[in-house]
């Protein structure tokens, strides 16, 4: 059986299309959707603080040492600054403006290009932060559980993400999930900026501002308490976070964190006041900028890994047909020659 050239040109063709169709979705749709080495977003809340007055403080002020319910407007800006293989440098640059206070943080973060978990960072990258778990953000098609850990800086630990369920948000199906962590605050910056004790003469004076129980202990020990008497503090951070089921984009998000001074009056450590608070959601204007990035790359997605392997499949299959039609082709014309020689001889 005889084939034309063209037509093992046309097989062989089909064939590896029909192969690369096969290779597009696991091997190099998770390559090409890697966090990008150009990725730069910003988000912004607005909501209200409440702010501890160390001059207030210090001076035995208890009417003007706590100001709450202070407007509040937080930019968060997450982008690349290097990346090297399958992993990314990713600065987390976050600014609080309350009132006339401004309070900056910066974390720096080692992430997995693909999953975004936290990993090792190369030896040459200075100032990463330790971290296990996800870190800034979801990766594509994020999982409907509860199997995803979250890294909160301010304890430097680690909390379970809960899935609690699915939405519609901005024209987007969404995955809704919240963190929650309660612990020691660890972050030194932040540590650095508030007093580690207290006089005992101001303690007394903020006592009106101290929950009922706390204050009750206080008066009952004043004899016996250190003076000054030594802080420490808690951190207890809450984020709710609408993600694109697609893209893994966070589309909203609402931020609740208190920082606590706490005392050791008994055996037990006793709350005195919340030093910082904050309770902001991210405003319309970044829900909308987001959404549309989420369709963005929902599109992306969709071209990557449906319709480029789809049409790679139809094209390879289309190729082998034709090259199939053209061998058949080349086979019947020695056939219908043998006919008619017969014919010939027989008249």
């Amino acid at each position: 059986m005889a084939f034309r050239r063209s037509s093992i040109l046309y097989g062989v063709l089909g064939v590896v299309l029909i192969a690369l169709a096969a290779t597009v979705r696991p091997v190099i749709a998770p390559w090409a959707t890697r966090l990008p080495g150009d990725t730069d977003a910003t988000m912004k809340y607005t909501g209200t603080a409440t702010l501890l007055d160390n001059k207030a403080l210090a001076a035995g002020d208890a009417e003007h040492a706590l100001a709450s319910d202070v407007p509040a407007t937080v930019y968060r800006r997450v982008h690349v600054v290097q990346t090297k293989g399958d992993k990314a440098l990713v600065a987390d640059d976050t600014t609080v403006h309350a009132g006339g206070t401004k309070l900056p943080s910066s974390y720096k973060y080692a992430v997995d290009r693909g999953s975004l978990q936290a990993t090792s960072a190369p030896a040459d990258w200075a100032g990463i932060q330790p971290a296990k778990g996800l870190t800034v953000s979801f990766p594509t098609a994020p999982k409907a559980d509860d199997s995803y850990l979250y890294f909160e800086p301010m304890t430097q630990s680690t909390a379970r993400v809960d899935f609690k369920g699915k939405e519609h948000v901005r024209g987007h199906d969404v995955n809704n999930y919240r963190m929650t962590v309660t612990g020691a605050l660890q972050e030194r910056a932040t540590l650095d900026t508030l007093p580690p004790a207290l006089p005992k003469s101001v303690a007394v004076s903020l006592l009106p501002l101290l929950p009922p129980a706390s204050a009750a202990q206080i008066r009952r020990n004043s004899a016996t308490l250190p003076d000054p008497l030594p802080l420490f503090y808690t951190a207890s951070t809450t984020i709710d976070m609408s993600v694109d089921s697609k893209s893994g984009i966070v589309i909203d998000a609402r931020f609740r964190q208190q920082l606590t001074a706490n005392a050791t009056v008994t055996a037990k450590p006793t709350p005195l006041l919340p030093v910082f608070a904050l309770d902001a959601s991210a405003t319309p204007a970044s829900q909308r900028d987001l959404a549309d990035k989420a369709s963005s790359v929902g599109t992306q997605l969709l071209v990557l890994r449906t319709v480029t392997p789809l049409a790679l499949l139809g094209v390879g299959l289309l190729l082998l047909t034709i090259a199939v039609l053209r061998r058949r082709r080349r086979t019947a014309v020695p056939d219908t020659v043998a006919k008619e020689s017969a014919e010939t001889a027989a008249g």
